[in-house]
Protein backbone atom coordinates (compact mmCIF):
# COMPACT_ATOMS: atom_id res chain seq x y z
CA UNK A 1 0.00 0.00 0.00
CA UNK A 2 1.02 3.40 -1.02
CA UNK A 3 1.85 5.96 1.42
CA UNK A 4 0.43 9.30 1.38
CA UNK A 5 2.21 12.69 2.45
CA UNK A 6 -0.96 14.91 3.63
CA UNK A 7 0.19 18.87 4.72
CA UNK A 8 -2.46 19.20 7.88
CA UNK A 9 -2.84 22.54 7.59
CA UNK A 10 -4.28 22.12 3.77
CA UNK A 11 -6.21 18.93 5.05
CA UNK A 12 -7.90 20.54 7.42
CA UNK A 13 -9.04 23.15 4.57
CA UNK A 14 -10.50 21.15 2.92
CA UNK A 15 -12.45 19.39 5.69
CA UNK A 16 -13.72 22.77 7.03
CA UNK A 17 -14.83 23.50 3.43
CA UNK A 18 -16.36 19.98 3.62
CA UNK A 19 -18.12 20.87 6.95
CA UNK A 20 -18.78 24.18 5.19
CA UNK A 21 -21.01 22.78 2.37
CA UNK A 22 -23.01 20.65 4.84
CA UNK A 23 -23.65 23.62 6.59
CA UNK A 24 -25.01 25.57 3.86
CA UNK A 25 -27.77 23.05 3.37
CA UNK A 26 -28.89 23.64 7.03
CA UNK A 27 -28.92 27.56 6.76
CA UNK A 28 -29.99 27.44 3.11
CA UNK A 29 -27.30 29.85 2.55
CA UNK A 30 -25.31 28.60 -0.73
CA UNK A 31 -23.54 32.20 -1.14
CA UNK A 32 -20.19 30.46 -0.90
CA UNK A 33 -20.87 27.35 -3.09
CA UNK A 34 -18.28 28.75 -5.51
CA UNK A 35 -15.58 29.35 -3.00
CA UNK A 36 -15.56 25.86 -2.87
CA UNK A 37 -16.76 23.89 -5.90
CA UNK A 38 -14.51 23.87 -9.28
CA UNK A 39 -16.15 25.67 -12.02
CA UNK A 40 -16.30 22.28 -13.32
CA UNK A 41 -16.83 19.94 -10.78
CA UNK A 42 -19.06 17.01 -10.76
CA UNK A 43 -21.71 15.94 -8.34
CA UNK A 44 -23.14 12.17 -8.51
CA UNK A 45 -26.12 11.51 -5.86
CA UNK A 46 -26.64 8.42 -4.49
CA UNK A 47 -29.61 7.63 -6.17
CA UNK A 48 -27.81 8.16 -9.64
CA UNK A 49 -28.10 11.76 -10.99
CA UNK A 50 -25.31 13.27 -11.72
CA UNK A 51 -24.37 16.74 -12.03
CA UNK A 52 -21.90 18.01 -14.67
CA UNK A 53 -20.41 21.27 -13.49
CA UNK A 54 -21.24 24.11 -10.99
CA UNK A 55 -24.17 25.68 -12.59
CA UNK A 56 -26.01 22.20 -12.92
CA UNK A 57 -24.83 21.52 -8.90
CA UNK A 58 -26.86 25.50 -8.64
CA UNK A 59 -29.97 24.38 -10.01
CA UNK A 60 -30.16 21.07 -8.26
CA UNK A 61 -29.58 22.92 -5.00
CA UNK A 62 -32.45 25.36 -5.92
CA UNK A 63 -34.68 22.63 -6.89
CA UNK A 64 -33.87 20.61 -3.88
CA UNK A 65 -34.70 23.54 -1.62
CA UNK A 66 -38.04 24.10 -2.37
CA UNK A 67 -39.47 20.88 -1.14
CA UNK A 68 -36.66 19.92 1.63
CA UNK A 69 -35.44 21.33 4.61
CA UNK A 70 -32.28 20.08 6.09
CA UNK A 71 -32.28 20.18 9.57
CA UNK A 72 -28.90 18.94 10.27
CA UNK A 73 -25.88 17.01 8.06
CA UNK A 74 -22.99 15.97 10.46
CA UNK A 75 -19.44 14.97 9.50
CA UNK A 76 -18.44 11.82 11.77
CA UNK A 77 -15.07 10.54 10.27
CA UNK A 78 -12.67 11.98 7.32
CA UNK A 79 -9.82 9.65 5.93
CA UNK A 80 -8.02 11.14 3.43
CA UNK A 81 -5.90 9.60 0.48
CA UNK A 82 -5.28 10.27 -3.51
CA UNK A 83 -7.60 10.16 -5.99
CA UNK A 84 -7.35 8.85 -9.28
CA UNK A 85 -5.18 11.70 -10.82
CA UNK A 86 -2.86 11.63 -7.34
CA UNK A 87 -4.70 14.73 -5.86
CA UNK A 88 -6.45 15.00 -2.76
CA UNK A 89 -9.55 13.41 -1.44
CA UNK A 90 -11.58 12.65 1.37
CA UNK A 91 -13.63 9.82 2.21
CA UNK A 92 -16.27 11.29 4.92
CA UNK A 93 -19.14 9.21 6.48
CA UNK A 94 -22.15 11.59 7.66
CA UNK A 95 -26.00 11.92 8.85
CA UNK A 96 -28.09 13.63 7.58
CA UNK A 97 -31.79 14.95 9.17
CA UNK A 98 -34.06 16.46 6.83
CA UNK A 99 -38.04 16.87 6.08
CA UNK A 100 -39.50 16.83 2.89
CA UNK A 101 -42.82 17.39 1.70
CA UNK A 102 -43.41 14.62 0.24
CA UNK A 103 -41.62 12.13 2.51
CA UNK A 104 -41.81 13.56 5.50
CA UNK A 105 -38.78 13.35 8.08
CA UNK A 106 -36.08 11.54 7.88
CA UNK A 107 -32.92 10.44 8.65
CA UNK A 108 -29.74 8.82 6.41
CA UNK A 109 -26.36 8.26 6.98
CA UNK A 110 -23.63 8.01 4.08
CA UNK A 111 -20.75 8.01 2.44
CA UNK A 112 -19.39 10.55 0.39
CA UNK A 113 -16.25 10.73 -1.44
CA UNK A 114 -14.89 14.45 -2.22
CA UNK A 115 -11.85 14.57 -4.46
CA UNK A 116 -10.14 18.08 -4.68
CA UNK A 117 -8.27 20.20 -7.54
CA UNK A 118 -4.73 21.68 -7.63
CA UNK A 119 -6.74 24.92 -5.96
CA UNK A 120 -8.10 23.27 -3.15
CA UNK A 121 -11.48 23.36 -4.96
CA UNK A 122 -13.94 20.05 -4.69
CA UNK A 123 -13.42 18.88 -8.19
CA UNK A 124 -15.76 15.79 -7.60
CA UNK A 125 -18.40 13.99 -5.31
CA UNK A 126 -19.73 10.52 -5.04
CA UNK A 127 -22.23 9.99 -2.49
CA UNK A 128 -23.97 7.10 -1.08
CA UNK A 129 -26.66 6.45 1.29
CA UNK A 130 -27.50 4.10 3.71
CA UNK A 131 -30.96 3.63 6.00
CA UNK A 132 -30.14 5.11 9.28
CA UNK A 133 -32.04 2.75 11.04
CA UNK A 134 -30.36 -0.35 11.53
CA UNK A 135 -32.29 -3.96 11.96
CA UNK A 136 -30.17 -6.93 13.38
CA UNK A 137 -32.16 -10.02 12.22
CA UNK A 138 -30.20 -13.19 13.50
CA UNK A 139 -29.38 -11.33 16.65
CA UNK A 140 -30.84 -14.09 18.75
CA UNK A 141 -30.12 -16.75 16.91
Amino acid sequence: MATVTLSIPRARRRERAICEYFHMWVTRDFDRLDGIFAPDSVYEEWNGHIYENRNQIHLWIDDTLEHRVVLNWTAAGFTHARGREGQPSITVFWTLNSRDEKEGKGCIDGVSVFEFNRQNKIQRVREFKAEHRRDYPYRNQ
